[in-house]
């Protein structure tokens, strides 16, 4: 009411091999050429009249972006050379493993001002060769023998194929992340802005800028006119918080593919196929956060992801004390783990008031009575807590304060990064492997028929389109705690369509003719399992030290809470109220009979127990079925003009299909398994919407 400001921010723009600060309001933006280059060569050789062979080679080359300014910004090291994620993650678990740290200084610099003078963001890729390989068989064996009644004579086609695609490269990554990099933009910020001394910080309300009274734009914190390169965070005086970056050995993914096929005519109308397909992607689009947890950091004997699990288990009771999500706390059960002892020593953290040891001071520290990190399994937050002071090593992560100077009074006395790096590298793998059946009829007595049934497995390290950023992996040391099942994966799919043409009266002479004839009707039938569905744990990504919860989120949907017994619930719906705080807070339609149940079997993943988490998700979603509908009437009227009416059915049995439930979450017990009710348009579940009709009439002359 009194005007007073509370900030004032603002987000300056640099540029130039020196970052010089643009003026106020310039905005961020960059020009990027981006060459691609593509050749392939493809024959087909009919080596026999019953068999064919197709073979070909691709070549493509998409090289990396070219800012025309220079304005792309890498991740470096103290020797100013672009930071590769394995290589820096391998070294960070080689030192932990032998009780050290590897937490070097790390910064931003231009790809022009690196070491060597980059010309690109990351390395170009030369290698994508594109084989392919295909074979068609038409046996033509004797309809008396065994194989002549089981092929039949020139009645079948059996094909087999290889081939290997790379993919593309996206926009997003390739022209926008190179300029979020620390540096060209920096965002400031002035608490209390002090009209007096045009300065930041106060708290007399008789200095305190005013807009209307003191003018219009307030005072803004201070920022260099240039910035060193590179610029180190925390050192140099410049905030950062999440940083980003691509990885220099960033490339498109590969997808090897193989099928096997049998097509056979059964009679002149009907033809069946049935086949296997296969897909095994490789360098897969996948982010890291490189300011993980080294989890597997070695004192007294023992790696602190062992020391964690026992003391997680001790403190919270066992698996019992975990379900829901729920840590009640038992010092008295908590003994010394080696790890603590060690690590912990000759700090001044154990001397806490009823803690019998290093470890017990841990649990005190960072249990109910503390932090509540350990009571809800957050890694992170809790290595991170231990990290500043706790521990008798140097800091390991990047967030740690560092030893503050005369320079950091400014900016506060933070760590490097508030948070860590996420860097977009192409680390990730998945397959799938499918089987089909497909059955054809063409035109039998005016009938047409398509029906497919599909039956297949999508696995992988969590594909994510290549717009993602906070959708880090959940343990980047190991990504395969995080195989599982894709995102879009369907055990089945059942698809069926038929058009139908009644034979009678097709030339439509007479009364009756015109009244029976020219009919068509067409409806389309499709089914399929459900998606997986993701349990969120209380920590929101946090169980296997890779993530703040905030900038981070371990695969974008936090990470899988564990069930305590194998889920044998089905994926049905159920019509319940819920009981009081566990499913009641939606429409009584649930995915589980019993939601409290259900909800109290989960429990947050545990760092040293646990080495999968189930992908992307562990349930499954509801399955879907829908029948759509055309009817047309065609209406000769003379040799040359006629007419014809439609009418297109849009769920044509009006069937209710339900939305997923949206908060399957240890840390939403009321919304526990809830369905949001029924969806209109597209959605995960598929297309369908309440029963609607579409009209048509046209005349043909």
């Amino acid at each position: 009411m009194l005007g007073i400001v509370s900030a004032s921010q603002i987000a300056y723009t640099r540029s130039g091999p020196n970052l010089t600060l643009n003026p106020p309001l310039t905005p961020a933006f960059d020009q990027s050429t981006i060459p691609y280059y593509n050749v392939y060569f493809s024959d087909t050789w009919h080596m026999k009249p019953t068999f064919t062979l197709t073979y070909g080679l691709g070549w493509t080359l998409e090289m990396p972006p070219v800012e025309k300014n220079g304005k792309q910004v890498e991740f470096v090291d103290q020797s100013d050379q672009p930071i590769d994620v394995q290589g820096y993650m391998a070294a960070r678990q080689r030192a932990a493993l032998l009780g050290q740290v590897f937490n070097p200084d790390v910064g931003f610099a231009l790809v022009g001002n690196t070491s060597n003078g980059l010309k690109y963001p990351y390395n170009p890729f030369y290698g994508e060769f594109s084989p392919r390989i295909a074979a068609a068989w038409n046996p033509r064996f004797d309809s008396s023998g065994v194989f002549g009644k089981l092929l039949g004579h020139d009645g079948t086609v059996i094909r087999g194929g290889y081939g290997r695609i790379y993919g593309r490269l996206n926009g997003v990554d390739l022209v926008l992340v190179p300029l979020l990099g620390t540096g060209l933009i920096q965002p400031v910020q002035c608490l209390a802005p002090n009209r007096l001394t045009n300065g930041c910080g106060t708290s007399d309300i008789n200095s305190a800028f005013r807009i209307g009274v003191d003018g219009t734009t307030a005072p803004l914190a201070h920022a260099n006119p240039t910035l060193p390169q590179p610029v180190y965070p925390g050192i140099n005086d410049v905030p950062a918080g999440a940083g980003e970056a691509l990885d220099p050995r960033f490339r498109p993914n590969v997808v090897d593919s193989f099928d096997l096929t049998i097509q056979r005519q059964l009679t002149k109308s009907v033809t069946l196929e049935f086949g296997y397909i296969g897909r095994r992607v490789t360098h897969e689009y996948q982010p890291i956060n490189v300011n993980a947890v080294p989890y597997m950091m070695t004192k007294g004997g023992q790696r602190f992801d062992k020391a964690y699990a026992q003391l997680v288990l001790q403190y919270c009771g066992g698996m019992a004390g975990l379900a829901g999500g729920n840590c009640a706390g038992n010092l008295g059960a908590v003994t010394a783990q080696p790890f603590f002892e060690t690590a912990l020593a000759g700090t001044g953290y154990c001397n806490v008031a009823g803690a019998a040891n290093c470890t017990q001071a841990v649990a005190i520290n960072e249990g109910n009575a503390g932090t509540a990190n350990l009571s809800s399994q957050n890694v992170w937050s809790l290595w991170s807590d231990l990290d500043n002071g706790g521990f008798n090593f140097p800091r390991t992560m990047m967030n740690t304060p560092l030893n503050c100077g005369p320079t950091q009074t400014e900016i506060g006395c933070g760590g490097q990064l508030s948070s860590g790096v996420g860097i977009n590298a192409s680390i990730g793998h998945g397959n799938y492997n499918g089987g089909f059946a497909t059955i054809r009829m063409s035109d039998w007595k005016g009938l047409t028929m398509q029906s497919n049934f599909t039956w297949s497995k999508a696995l992988g390290t969590g594909s994510v389109v290549q717009a993602t950023s906070a959708d880090t992996a959940a343990d980047p040391f190991n990504l395969d705690v995080m195989y599982g099942r894709q995102a879009f994966d369907r055990r089945f799919v059942y698809t069926m369509f038929v058009v139908y043409q009644p034979p009678f009266f097709k030339g439509q002479s007479g009364v009756l003719g015109h009244v029976l004839g020219g009919w068509t009707f067409a409806p389309l039938f499709a089914a399929g399992g459900g998606q997986p569905l993701p349990v969120g744990t209380i920590n929101a990504g946090g169980s296997f030290g890779e993530g703040d919860s905030n900038n981070f989120l371990a695969n974008g949907n936090t990470e899988n809470a564990v069930p305590i017994t194998p889920y044998r619930g089905g994926n049905s719906i159920h019509r319940t109220a819920g009981t009081p705080g566990f499913g009641d807070g939606g429409l009584p339609v649930n995915l589980f009979a019993n939601p409290e149940a259900v909800y109290n079997n989960f429990r947050n993943p545990i760092l040293g127990l646990d080495t999968k988490n189930g992908g992307w998700g562990i349930l499954t979603g509801l399955p879907y079925w829908n029948m759509d509908m055309s009817i047309k009437k065609e209406i000769k009227i003379t040799e040359r003009v006629g007419t014809e009416f439609q009418v297109v059915f849009t769920n044509v049995l009006n069937h209710a299909q339900l939305l997923d439930p949206v908060g399957i979450a240890l840390g939403s017990p009321e919304s526990f398994g809830n369905s949001p009710g029924e969806g209109n348009g597209t959605n995960n579940n598929g297309p369908y919407s309440p029963r609607s009709m579409e009209f048509g009439f046209r005349v043909r002359f």
